[in-house]
C-alpha cells in the first residue's frame, strides 16, 4: 500500500495549478501547526495523570526516567513547534513538525518498556488505551500530511513491537499481536480517509474561490459594458440633440401657408421626420432616467377616466391616421398610484399596438380586479413568434419579421419592463403570429369608489394638460435667453419674439454679462443651456437672480442625458426640459410659472 501526497491527489482529481499546489502545502502547513500548538499543554497535563496510574506499579526509578524524558521531548516539541514563522520554508516547517511530533510518539512508544516491565493484562490494556487516546486525538490534526502522519503513528509501534519482542507473556499471545497490527493499519487508513476528505474540501474551496472571482470579473465586465453604453448614449445623444434642437426651432418659424403645395408637403414630411427623430431621444432619455435612478414613484388618488380621457387625446389622432379602432372600456373607479408611469407605461404599450396592427383596432380594458388595478392592451395586429416574446423586453431587440413596421430603437418594451418593476407591478404577453397580441399589466394599485369631492391629492385638475397652453398672457414678458449655440440664439429670439416676448440674450462674458444686466430693467423668465463653456447655466442663473434679488423663474433646456447629470437637475429645483423640444412645448413649460 503506497501512500503519498501524488497518490491522495490522484483519488481527488484536482487540476490545481502550481501556484494552488504551493497553497495547499501552505494550507497542511498552518492546519498541522496550529493543531501542534494547541496541544502542548494537553501534552503536559497528560503526562501528570500518569503519576498516580503507574508511578508505583511501574517503580520510582523507571518511571520518573520515562517521566523526566517525556519532559525534555515536550520542551523539545514547543521550541520547534513555536519556531516556525510564517514565511519560513515549507520544507523546513514540515520537518520541524515531524521531528516534534515525532518525539511525542517516541516517548509514549517508551512507556511500553519502562512502565510495564512485567506482562499484566490489566496494564497492558490501560496503557493501550492511552495509546489509543493519544493517537485518535491527534490523528485529524497531523494526518494531511503523509510524512507527519507516519512521524505520529510509527515510533509508538515501534516500541510496541519491542515490548512483544522482550517483554516475556505478549509476544506468545497472538490475539493481542494480530490487534497491535490490525490498529496500525486502520490508524494508517483513518488518517488517509481524513486527509483525502480535508483535501477534497481545500480543492473545492479553490475552485468555489476561483468561479467566484471568474464570476466577479464577468459582474465587473458586465457592469462596466452598462457604463459604457450609458456614457456612448449620453454622448452621442448630447451631440446629436444639439443640432436637432436648432432644427425644430427653424421648422416652428416656417409658414407651411405662405408656401406651394409641393413646397408644403416636403416640409410636412420633415416635421414628420423631425418628431419620429424627437421621439427617439426621449427614448434615449428615459433610459438614462431609469439607469440615474432618479424616477421615483409618487402615489396619489386619481381618476380612471381621466386616465382613458388623457390616453385617448394622445393616441387617438394616430389610430386615426391609420383607419383603427381604439377603445377604452372601464367602470368608474378612484385609483391610488403613480398615475405619470402608469401612462408612461401604456402610452408604449398602446403605441406600440397601433404601430404593429394594419387592420383592426386596439382595445384597452381597466379591471377592477380583487381591489387591485388591472390594465389589458389587446389588438389584433402581427402577433409575435415564440422566438421574439423571449427577447421583447431586451434593449435595443427588434423582431425580425416586424423590423420593416417601425424604425425604432428597440427601447419602448425595455423601458416599460423597467418602469413596471418600479412600480411593483407584473406584465404578461400572449400573442399569436398573426392575430394579435394582449399585453396583461396587474399592478398594487388600489382601487376605492370613486367619490363626488375631489381630494386635495388628486391629478384632476391636470386635464388642462390635454389643452392647448394659453398664451396670451405672455405677451410683453421679458425673457433672458442664456446660450452659446448661434444658431440656437437666432432661432430662440426669432421664435419668442414672434410669440410677442421682449428677448433679452444674455452674453457669456463676465464683463458683457455684467453690462447687460445693467441695462434690463426687469426680467420675467429665464430660458438657459447647461453647458455653457467653463460654467453651467445654474451659474448664470444664480447670478442673474442675485443681480435683481428676485427668485426669478428659470427653465434649463440641456442635451444632456447622463445618469449623474440627470440627478444634477433633479437636485436643482429649476425645472428641465431635454433636447430635443418642440418650441410650443417651451412656451406651454412657461405659461405653466404664470397661470
Amino acid at each position: 500500500m503506497q501512500l503519498n501526497f501524488r497518490r491522495l491527489l490522484s483519488s481527488a482529481p484536482s487540476d490545481l495549478s502550481q501556484a494552488q499546489e504551493h497553497l495547499v502545502a501552505v494550507e497542511k502547513l498552518n492546519h498541522i501547526l496550529r493543531a501542534a500548538k494547541s496541544s502542548i499543554i494537553p501534552g503536559f497535563l497528560g503526562l501528570f495523570l500518569c503519576i498516580p496510574i503507574f508511578a508505583e506499579s511501574a517503580g520510582s526509578e523507571r518511571f520518573y526516567l520515562w517521566f523526566g524524558i517525556a519532559i525534555v521531548c515536550l520542551c523539545i516539541r514547543s521550541y520547534l513547534v513555536f519556531s516556525i514563522k510564517p514565511g519560513d520554508n515549507i520544507k523546513t516547517g514540515f520537518h520541524k513538525l515531524n521531528w516534534a511530533i515525532g518525539l511525542c510518539s517516541a516517548y509514549w512508544g517508551l512507556g511500553w518498556l519502562l512502565l510495564i516491565p512485567t506482562f499484566t493484562l490489566d496494564r497492558y490494556f490501560l496503557f493501550y488505551c492511552i495509546d489509543l487516546i493519544f493517537i485518535f486525538i491527534n490523528i485529524y490534526g497531523n494526518c494531511v500530511n503523509w510524512s507527519t502522519l507516519l512521524s505520529l503513528i510509527v515510533p509508538t509501534h515501534i516500541f510496541l513491537a519491542l515490548f512483544f519482542l522482550s517483554v516475556p507473556g505478549p509476544g506468545a499471545d497472538w490475539p493481542l499481536v494480530i490487534g497491535s497490527g490490525l490498529f496500525f493499519f486502520y490508524s494508517l487508513k483513518l488518517g488517509r480517509m481524513f486527509s483525502t476528505s480535508w483535501e477534497k474540501n481545500l480543492i473545492l474551496r479553490f475552485k468555489n474561490e476561483a468561479l467566484l472571482e471568474e464570476l466577479t470579473e464577468q459582474k465587473n465586465a458586465s457592469v462596466a459594458a452598462n457604463i459604457a453604453k450609458s456614457d456612448f448614449i449620453a454622448t452621442a445623444s448630447h451631440d446629436l440633440r444639439q443640432p436637432m434642437q436648432a432644427i425644430n426651432i427653424f421648422l416652428a418659424l416656417i409658414n407651411s401657408n405662405q408656401l406651394g403645395d409641393y413646397e408644403k408637403q416636403l416640409i410636412d414630411k420633415l416635421k414628420t421626420s423631425a418628431e419620429h427623430l424627437n421621439k427617439m431621444f426621449n427614448t434615449l432619455l428615459d433610459i438614462s432616467k431609469l439607469d440615474a435612478q432618479s424616477i421615483l414613484v409618487k402615489e396619489s388618488f386619481f381618476d380612471i377616466e381621466l386616465v382613458a380621457f388623457g390616453l385617448d387625446e394622445i393616441l387617438r389622432p394616430i389610430a386615426a391616421s391609420k383607419n383603427l379602432k381604439l377603445r377604452f372600456q372601464y367602470k368608474p373607479m378612484e385609483v391610488f398610484g403613480d398615475k405619470v408611469l402608469l401612462n408612461q407605461i401604456l402610452i408604449n404599450l398602446i403605441s406600440n399596438a397601433l404601430q404593429y396592427t394594419k387592420v383592426g383596432g386596439v382595445d384597452v380594458d381597466f379591471i377592477n380586479d380583487s381591489q387591485a388595478l388591472i390594465v389589458k392592451v389587446s389588438d389584433t395586429g402581427c402577433g409575435m413568434s415564440n422566438e421574439d416574446l423571449g427577447s421583447i423586453f431586451k434593449e435595443f431587440y427588434r423582431g425580425q419579421h416586424t423590423r420593416t413596421m417601425h424604425d425604432g430603437l428597440g427601447l419602448g418594451l425595455s423601458i416599460v419592463s423597467r418602469v413596471v418593476k418600479l412600480i411593483g407591478a407584473t406584465l404578461t404577453v400572449q400573442s399569436e403570429l398573426n392575430k394579435g397580441t394582449t399585453f396583461t399589466l396587474k399592478t398594487p394599485f388600489a382601487i376605492s369608489e370613486p367619490s363626488n369631492d375631489l381630494d386635495a391629492n388628486s391629478d384632476i385638475d391636470n386635464l388642462i394638460r390635454y389643452d392647448a397652453p394659453k398664451f396670451a398672457s405672455l405677451n410683453a414678458l421679458h425673457f433672458a435667453v442664456i446660450e452659446d449655440d448661434p444658431a440656437l440664439i437666432q432661432g430662440y429670439q426669432q421664435y419668442f419674439s414672434a410669440a410677442g416676448f421682449i428677448v433679452h440674450l444674455i452674453p457669456l462674458s463676465a464683463e458683457e454679462f455684467q453690462a447687460e444686466l445693467m441695462q434690463i430693467e426687469r426680467l420675467d423668465f429665464i430660458l438657459s443651456d447647461y453647458r455653457l463653456g467653463d460654467q453651467n447655466g445654474v451659474d448664470y442663473i444664480k447670478r442673474i437672480r442675485e443681480e435683481f434679488n428676485y427668485d426669478i423663474p428659470a427653465l434649463i433646456i440641456t442635451a444632456d442625458t447622463s445618469p449623474d447629470h440627470i440627478k444634477i437637475f433633479e437636485d436643482l429645483n429649476i425645472k428641465t426640459l431635454h433636447k430635443p423640444i418642440r418650441p410650443d412645448e417651451i412656451l406651454s413649460q412657461i405659461s405653466k410659472h404664470f397661470q
